[in-house]
């Protein structure tokens, strides 16, 4: 194989290997117990499939540890718009941890401080 087919044949690998991680489903979650956390918005990203919560929130003895949350996607977040969740915002988020203990929540309730919410009923029905 050349060079040249071969760095084809990677980049096409590596596509489809972030298009499938980027639309996994509940999988990566351990959806048998859910954690709350609050902390301060960090980033929102309200772009498909999903949006995206950033926040920073202060453990035990007081270090800042940099959580992402995953929601459903815009469509079904009514109301909401690309500024619902701005930085500085205090958020309390109930979610399913990731497996593997990564910092990364699939969300099941969000309260903020601006009045901001949302309730998922079960995280299936939000995929």
């Amino acid at each position: 194989m050349t060079m040249k087919a071969f760095a084809g044949v990677l980049v096409l690998v590596l596509a489809t290997a972030t298009v499938t991680l980027a639309h996994h489903g509940l999988t990566v979650f351990d959806q048998t117990h859910e954690v709350t956390l609050e902390g301060t918005v960090t980033a929102f990203r309200f772009v498909n499939p999903h949006a995206i919560v950033e926040f920073d929130v202060k453990d035990d003895i007081g270090q800042v540890k940099h959580w992402q949350a995953e929601l459903t996607t815009p469509v079904r977040l009514k109301g909401w718009t690309p500024t619902s969740l701005e930085p500085g915002i205090i958020v309390t988020v109930t979610g399913y941890p990731a497996k593997g203990g990564a910092l990364y929540l699939w969300v099941t309730g969000l309260r903020a401080s601006n009045g901001v919410a949302v309730e998922t009923p079960s995280a299936s029905a939000n995929r």
